[in-house]
């Protein structure tokens, strides 16, 4: 199976599909050979067939389907507590959503195996999505958390495979971003004024229910655009003559233990959830923690190391031991400095908003005394933030070549490796201050403080997270290109488990014990109500002896979860070193059959460049 490419001295190259790179380069190395994955060959037949027309319609659609999306989620966010409250199971309703979390996680490393062996650009994304409307107990709700969780972890890592696959890399930052964080923008806070009329218009009992049905129905018409063009696309396939088939299917026995690792994808899930259930249910529970979940804890790293085993390549295993040909995640894409450096970049990063924002809301309305709505707003400035800088770096990313060659300043290329160098620093900064911030919450100027931290928190994680994400893309080849996306996202994942799971255990620990030390000795024994019950400790007078004792305490534990956020930062400012820094050039694109895919036109001024190039 071959195609062939333009080169600069017009001479036609022939290069196998599966040695293709994502970018369009040729690797021939003993990976490239040991099996063509189905999914991976599907996608270079699409690619062969499809127009950067095609690519440009396809966007529209996905853009149309994400603003749907994203008023869902903001939406149903308003209503949910009323959801939980329907069923009266707020203990079960726990347990599900630390399972619903496990699932989603697993899915980051599950969905890239699905896409390599059934197929990248293909409408089955949609296969997982369920509708809650239906939920008439708290046994279907759970059973529907779970699988929309997946469903939508599955979706989202599908477009991003999608997006790496049908762009260019000079441009692939500002089409990773665009839709997502336009439609982020727009309905962050328009969704929850809709969520409330909601709730107004059709009452709280059961507006839940028609909130969820209504987003179900609406986006399942708007996702009917970008599902057609995905089908056209794998129609024209068939209509085309000549084109080479696919591999053919290989047994039960093969495609569960060397194309799905189903020993692989057993340990993951096992070790996950061992790991993250105690954690995660131990917040709020003052941290009682018994011999069940320390047994617990410990079988789970233990069965993560079995993992890791597992995945180590042939000349580390013993003879006698059965390998997978392509395990779950491959030990190529384990050892790659870039991938591993932004695995602990990302969990690192989420661990440290985790423990700082869980309880953040709570200690605005209790220390600095604003209301729910703003404390909320105060909180979604590093989204907002985060969402028009990555948009702004991605512009950046793309016209840098452009816009120099304008200036009269050469051919000057773009650099992964500055957005990742200024934007982690900035995270720590913005994170870091936070310590001095949180000690002063009564001052005139704390709500401005806070609002400045999260901006500049913001603009280091827009900056870095959009720039990583091309670069781990680009060092990896096209084979490896699925799972190291799920791997940058399973990183963000797992280490916001952990981080809320760490916020949990402080808080429950620290603000009980600290309560009782400051109260007053005639209000200690409303320690545990204070504690407990947020309203209960805005109703006192913060100037009281019993508020600024209140106030003292959070102030304390506010301050030990900032500390251990900013610690967490320090080894996202080594990593950053370890991401292999990438040179971004117009030249470099998905080439298939010869024509140029993506959504940038060709400019004379680098084709003679190149030209040039190619003659010295």
């Amino acid at each position: 199976m071959a195609t062939e490419r333009n080169h600069p001295s017009d001479e036609r190259v022939t290069v196998p599909l599966h040695d293709l790179t994502h970018d369009g380069s040729s690797i021939l190395s003993e990976e490239s050979t040991i099996l063509q994955k189905r999914g991976i060959v599907s996608s270079s037949r699409v690619l062969s067939v499809i127009s950067r027309k095609d690519i440009h319609i396809a966007y529209g659609a996905y853009t149309l389907l994400a603003l749907g999306i994203a008023f869902a989620q903001y939406t149903q966010s308003t209503f949910t507590a009323y959801a939980t409250s329907a069923f009266k199971s707020h203990s079960e309703l726990a347990a599900a959503g630390v399972v619903s979390r496990v699932f989603s996680m697993c899915a980051y490393a599950l969905m890239p195996k699905v896409t390599d062996n059934v197929g990248r650009i293909s409408p089955s994304v949609f296969t997982f999505m369920i509708v809650l409307i239906g939920c008439k107990n708290v046994q279907t709700y759970i059973g529907a958390n779970v699988f929309s969780g997946l469903g939508s972890t599955s979706y989202e890592i599908a477009i991003q495979i999608y997006i790496a696959e049908t762009t260019p890399i000079v441009s692939r930052a500002l089409w990773n971003v665009a839709a997502d964080s336009f439609s982020a923008i727009v309905t962050m806070y328009s969704g929850a004024e809709i969520g409330g009329h909601i709730l107004d218009n059709w009452g709280t009992a059961n507006g839940w229910r028609w909130g969820y049905g209504m987003w179900a129905i609406i986006n399942a018409v708007l996702a009917i655009p970008f599902v057609s063009v995905l089908v056209s696309w794998h129609n024209r396939v068939r209509r085309t003559p000549d084109i080479d088939p696919l591999p053919p299917r290989t047994g039960l026995y093969n495609q569960l233990f060397h194309e799905y690792d189903i020993i692989g994808v057993c340990l993951l899930v096992a070790s996950v959830a061992l790991i993250l259930v105690p954690l995660t249910l131990a917040k709020g529970l003052a941290a009682k923690w018994t011999d069940q979940n320390v047994a617990m804890i410990c079988v789970g790293f233990g069965l993560l190391l079995l993992f890791i085993g597992w995945s180590l390549p042939k000349r580390f295993r013993p003879s006698w031991l059965l390998t997978p040909k392509l395990p779950l995640i491959p030990w190529c894409t384990l050892k790659d400095r870039s991938v591993l450096a932004m695995f602990i970049i990302n969990m690192c990063d989420f661990m440290s908003y985790g423990c700082f924002t869980t309880y953040f809301q709570s200690f605005q309305q209790v220390a600095v005394r604003v209301s729910p709505a703003k404390a909320s707003q105060i909180d979604n400035t590093l989204r907002i933030v985060f969402q028009v800088t990555a948009i702004i770096v991605g512009l950046v990313m793309r016209f840098w070549t452009p816009i120099c060659r304008k200036l009269n300043l050469g051919e000057r290329r773009f650099h992964t490796k500055w957005p990742i160098w200024i934007g982690i620093p900035l995270c720590a900064i913005g994170i870091a201050i936070d310590i001095n911030f949180v000690q002063n919450p009564r001052r005139s100027s704390s709500i401005a403080s806070f609002v400045v931290a999260k901006a500049i928190y913001g603009i280091g994680r827009g900056m870095f997270q959009t720039s990583s994400q091309v670069a781990i893309q680009a060092a990896v080849k096209r084979g490896e290109l699925a799972m190291a996306t799920g791997i940058f996202y399973f990183a963000m994942s797992l280490g916001g488990a952990i981080g809320v799971a760490v916020a949990g255990s402080v808080w429950s620990e620290t603000l009980p014990t600290t309560l009782i030390s400051n109260l007053p000795a005639a209000a200690k024994d409303q320690a545990q109500v204070i504690y407990g019950n947020i309203a209960t400790a805005i109703k006192y007078d913060p100037n009281s002896e019993v508020g600024l004792a209140i106030l003292k305490s959070y102030v304390h534990t506010m301050k030990i979860l900032a500390i251990v956020a900013t610690c967490l930062q320090v080894p996202m400012l080594i990593g950053m070193f370890f991401v292999k820094d990438i040179v971004l050039t117009e030249q470099e694109e998905v080439a298939h059959a010869g024509k140029r895919l993506g959504l940038d036109k060709e400019r004379k001024g680098s084709k003679d460049q190149s030209d040039r190039d190619e003659e010295k």
